[in-house]
């Protein structure tokens, strides 16, 4: 009776209708904050920071920071700061990485977590580690803390608009090979109308004349002025910066 059963299961699974497996392949991903958060922000100039942090608040000597850790961070002029208040923490790049771009391109900045300010004076403000997405070390800096809006992958798909075809950017620390599930950036953000949510179709030319092979899709998560972060949704092959993203619209 058991084998019966289980048969007649595989068989309705393999009798599922094609928009009945696409529309379970294109299920929400389970996608935490910190899965937006981690990922690099990558934008066309390299920013100026003046709210550092100097150090940890340690009986012992402490020079690196985890979560649940205390930070030390140094009072500014109208620096804004607050008890209660939450911050990004980042950190500029370093070396050939610090390169001002060329035109059209962009500086890595590494996000390494996020704080709340707990006490503060007139010289100093102490701010609570409340994640760590890598250890967070004295002249990283603050940026005001926004709450990431999760998007819900829709069942329904609008067609690629195959007359953009859009760059895939390097991902955390400069990889260039991305899997189901990782996070990356794409050469468009809000100044040319991309939005949380926005879908895209991941694409390879194989440049042997032939059409374009569909590999993936993803979907918008965190988007800048000239770039945006997404997630890759599902894929039937790696994806790397030589593939293309199309915007599904």
């Amino acid at each position: 009776m058991r084998v019966c059963v289980l048969f007649a299961a595989l068989s309705l699974m393999a009798a599922a209708p094609v928009w009945a497996q696409s529309r379970l392949a294109m299920a929400p991903r389970t996608t935490l904050p910190a899965h937006v958060i981690c990922a690099d922000l990558l934008v066309p100039a390299i920013p100026v920071p003046t709210v550092r942090i100097s150090g940890a608040h340690y009986v012992q000597p402490h020079l690196f920071l985890k979560g649940g850790d205390e930070a030390v961070v140094p009072r500014q002029p109208e620096d804004g700061l607050a008890v209660g208040q939450r911050y990004l923490v980042r950190r500029l790049p370093a070396g050939q990485r610090a390169e001002l771009p060329k035109a059209g391109g962009y500086v890595s900045i590494r996000t390494l977590g996020w704080v709340t300010v707990t006490a503060l004076d007139d010289a100093n403000a102490i701010a609570h580690v409340d994640y760590a997405c890598d250890v967070i070390e004295p002249q990283d800096y603050l940026t005001p803390y926004v709450e990431p809006t999760l998007p819900t992958p829709g069942a329904t798909l609008p067609a690629p608009d195959f007359t953009e075809r859009v760059q895939i950017l390097r991902g955390l620390e400069g990889r260039e090979m991305f899997a189901d599930g990782d996070s990356f950036s794409i050469a468009r953000g809000t100044d040319h109308g991309v939005t949380i949510g926005a879908r895209f179709a991941i694409y390879r030319d194989r440049k042997d004349g032939r059409p374009l092979v569909y590999i993936g899709e993803a979907i918008v998560t965190d988007p800048s002025a000239t770039s945006a972060k997404v997630i890759l949704l599902k894929t039937t092959d790696e994806v790397n910066i030589a593939d293309i993203a199309v915007p599904r619209r």
